[in-house]
């Protein structure tokens, strides 16, 4: 099991979405120190998509726990979805020697 959030994110400008690109960017490894993976794709020039993965639900519980309220007054949240992880492919540079 591998749990797994996607999260859609709508913003008032697109400059309070820099702003909170720039803040996750820099911030997120603290704030979600277990996470194996965060990713934030763009998808308007006011909205974008966060999915974040956890080794575990504790984790994820914790990482939820520790943000819901500190970032909550940043985003206008559309959805939240939760799940597990079923399919993952990680690709390295194909042009890129391994071993």
């Amino acid at each position: 099991m591998t749990p797994t959030n996607v999260v859609s994110m709508d913003f008032e400008t697109k400059e309070a979405m820099q702003d909170f690109l720039d803040m996750y960017e820099r911030d997120s490894p603290t704030l979600y120190p277990d996470a194996e993976m965060l990713l934030m794709i763009k998808t308007t020039e006011t909205s974008c998509v966060g999915v974040s993965v956890y080794p575990n639900e504790e984790a994820r519980n914790l990482a939820e726990s520790r943000t819901s309220g500190a970032l909550k007054h940043l985003v206008k949240e559309n959805f939240r979805l939760s799940g597990d992880m079923v399919v993952k492919h990680v690709f390295s540079n194909k042009g890129e020697l391994n071993g």
